[in-house]
């Protein structure tokens, strides 16, 4: 599956997709929904549904269902992908036919009723992923689907430890001959069941079974923060701080804003940002809420893009990455990919080994801490002489996550998935000895980034490359981008 469409995508699952989730999904338009061609023959296949953002961007949910027995066995989502990053997640994840919504409804809640007379409940992820869902009630039209295998349960498990998690669960609710299984690691045969049904590919390549391992415990002890500040343009804050500039500031007001002396806005912009951190690094405000964002911390992050230096705005940048998850949703919430990446590429791409000493720090949160690695392939994508530097950095960042994964202090399995979907944006064929040691220690989110098998795979594939286009750096054309997507 291409890696760079499964990130935990920088900037479109930032901070609390949770949240996002359960309160907001719901309400975009159902979109096109797929179903495994031959779910019906196997037993077991991806369902889809996809959800409109009024932008143009897609939010997407995989549902693995196994029609025969378990029901929703996993699932996972992806958050506003472009149309190009959805055809080519869908085509290489398996064989699919376009399904109608009511269909893969029925499926899927068909699924888990048919599993839950045997006791056996849908898979923890479906607890989030639901919400990708309407609602099962009787609005939706019934579809009557055949589920389990000549007429009862069929357990298909794939080892011992599987069929042992099941098995006690079919007997207890079940009882004896009510229910067939088979072991796929078993040596025995079952004299009506033709194991040629199944395409072990469907089940071992799929991209739905992934590590999932602790996260990093946050424990950033933040230093002191101005209490009060003078401001040599107050106006700017003054606009910032509008409700109408939520983010969203016209070509006219960012025109204004930099047109004023660079060193004067350069030290409002970083005195603004540190003070704003202190206001809220500790506790956000109780009366935080969503539909009321302000972006004013956003903004100056933003601009400060376009007047920062490596001396004194990238300190300022990456003291706003070490922040706690509860301050980064309340200041930058779902975007941090767009607010992030760009301006740590614009203000600190001739400072690497910064970089790799704020990747190396202990107990910070991840989703900004991933921000870094797009940022430093859009060196390489921009600045092609400059390729060979940017894989040694990535050589050093992979054999660092190899040493420290163990102890979850600076890197933790999600870190480690989506660095490798960086890895691949880059194509660096070079670093294959790497991946293969990451990999080794089995503590890699292949939900994240895919098996190793299908990273070397994408690796030599320039199909799933990385694109300019993916970090924009023009001013304007990031704030219009914002404007387009979520106004």
């Amino acid at each position: 599956m291409a890696k760079k469409k499964q990130k935990k995508q920088q900037g479109q699952q930032f901070l609390s997709p949770d949240k996002y989730i359960r309160q907001k999904v719901r309400t975009l338009d159902i979109g096109t929904c797929y179903i495994s061609e031959d779910i019906e023959n196997v037993g077991e296949g991806h369902v889809i549904v996809t959800r409109n953002h009024t932008g143009g961007r897609i939010s997407l949910a995989f549902f693995l269902v196994d029609i025969w027995c378990v029901g929703v066995k996993d699932s996972f989502y992806r958050l506003r992908m472009e149309d190009y990053e959805v055809d080519e997640m869908i085509d290489h994840a398996g064989i699919f036919r376009e399904c109608s919504y009511n269909e893969a409804h029925n499926w899927i809640y068909g699924a888990i009723a048919y599993a839950e007379d045997a006791g056996i409940e849908p898979d923890k992820s479906f607890a989030l992923t639901q919400y990708f869902l309407e609602e099962d009630t009787d609005d939706i039209p019934i579809i009557e689907y055949e589920f389990g295998k000549y007429g009862q349960p069929l357990l298909v498990a794939h080892s011992h430890l599987e069929a042992s998690r099941y098995l006690p669960l079919l007997q207890k609710n079940l009882g004896e001959g009510k229910f067939k299984y088979i072991i796929k690691d078993d040596d025995s045969e079952d004299d009506d069941f033709e194991e040629d049904d199944f395409e072990d590919e469907i089940f071992e390549n799929s991209p739905l079974f992934k590590y999932n391992g602790p996260d990093i415990e946050y424990s950033y002890q933040h230093p002191d923060y101005p209490t009060e500040i003078t401001l040599n343009h107050p106006w700017v804050h003054d606009e910032l701080a509008k409700p109408e500039n939520n983010l969203y500031l016209k070509d006219e007001l960012i025109d204004r804003i930099l047109a004023l002396p660079p060193d004067t806005l350069r030290h409002d912009l970083e005195q603004l940002i540190l003070f704003y951190i202190g206001q809220t690094c500790d506790n956000v405000p109780d009366e935080y809420d969503v539909e009321h964002y302000d972006g004013t911390l956003s903004s100056a992050v933003m601009l400060l893009a376009e007047v920062g230096t490596p001396e004194t705005s990238l300190d300022v940048i990456l003291e706003v990455m070490r922040q706690n998850e509860d301050f980064l949703e309340y200041h930058i919430c779902d975007i941090a990919h767009e607010v992030l990446a760009p301006t740590l590429y614009k203000v600190g791409q001739h400072s690497l080994n910064r970089l790799l000493s704020y990747i190396k720090e202990e107990g910070l949160y991840t989703y900004a801490k991933c921000e870094a690695f797009p940022a430093v392939v859009q060196i390489a994508l921009r600045q092609p002489e400059r390729r060979q530097e940017v894989v040694e950095w990535f050589r050093q960042v992979l054999r660092f996550a190899t040493e420290s994964l163990p102890e979850c202090k600076a890197f933790d399995s999600t870190l480690a998935g989506l660095l490798v979907c960086d890895v691949i944006d880059l194509q660096a064929t070079e670093l294959k000895p790497e991946l293969e040691a990451l990999f080794e220690t089995g503590l890699v989110d292949c939900g994240s980034c895919g098996t190793y098998a299908s990273v070397i795979r994408d690796l030599g594939n320039p199909r799933f490359a990385g694109h300019l286009d993916d970090c924009l750096l023009d001013i304007h054309d990031r704030f219009d981008n914002l404007h387009q997507r979520y106004d």
